[in-house]
């Protein structure tokens, strides 16, 4: 697999991981090279906002977190926002989601989706 291993610079939740797994079976994605992409991106009513993608494989230069099967590839451009975040999958009356807990934001939307 392309990317490269480093420190966590997050964390996944064991919901997290049960849902990832569920989701790349359920897209047919081998599970052994496809994960889940994190990356910001200028935007949201806060300024920056989280992007998760499912992908087959990771970017060359992500970063490659391996948890009990499941991946997590990280943008390299996104590490200094997302170190020491958690990544968990919540069910609520808004919908299903993966949602961050991330200690590096100065503030956060309602929908915990975009930050500052």
């Amino acid at each position: 697999m392309s990317g490269q291993s480093a420190g966590r610079p997050l964390s996944l939740t064991a919901d997290a991981d049960e849902r990832l797994a569920s989701l790349l079976d359920d897209q047919g994605l081998d599970p052994d090279s496809a994960g889940l992409r994190v990356a910001v991106e200028r935007g949201g009513c806060a300024g920056l906002s989280y992007r998760f993608d499912l992908v087959a494989s990771p970017e060359p230069d992500d970063i490659v977190q391996d948890r009990d099967g499941v991946n997590a590839f990280v943008d390299p451009a996104a590490v200094e926002y997302v170190d020491g975040a958690a990544i968990d999958h919540t069910r609520s009356a808004h919908g299903t989601g993966f949602r961050i807990d991330n200690p590096n934001a100065d503030q956060q939307c309602g929908c915990g989706l975009s930050f500052r």
